[in-house]
């Protein structure tokens, strides 16, 4: 992710892991921080008082769906991808920061 710094973790998984699950990659921000796995959920800000509505035709251009606007923060949106695929969430970062008036844009990464 360009701009993030963050780095893939690498590795092989154990043979135990049943067919049918999907494995997903593994992220550290730093080489000594705890590894993050990302979600298909993007937090979405824009500056004060810019209704998500705004934007919302620009998200929905890029496959993304307005999944959830926090009633405190209106400005504010849970975004996924129409796809339900991690890959296609991350790879919509960079777009989503280039829409106007955007101030934030942070992948959610879950921890142990």
């Amino acid at each position: 992710m360009a701009g993030d710094d963050v780095s893939i973790l690498r590795g092989t998984p154990p043979p135990t892991v049943a067919a049918d699950v999907e494995l997903l990659p593994v992220y550290s921000t730093a080489s000594n921080a705890t590894p993050a796995v990302a979600t298909t959920r993007i937090f979405l800000r824009l500056e004060d008082n810019t209704p998500i509505d705004s934007v919302r035709s620009n998200i929905e251009a890029l496959d993304l769906r307005v999944d959830e606007i926090p009633a405190y923060a209106p400005h504010s949106a849970w975004l996924e991808p129409k796809s339900g695929r991690v890959d296609d969430a991350l790879s919509k970062l960079d777009k989503l920061r280039a829409l106007p008036r955007v101030a934030n844009v942070e992948p959610q990464l879950l921890r142990p």
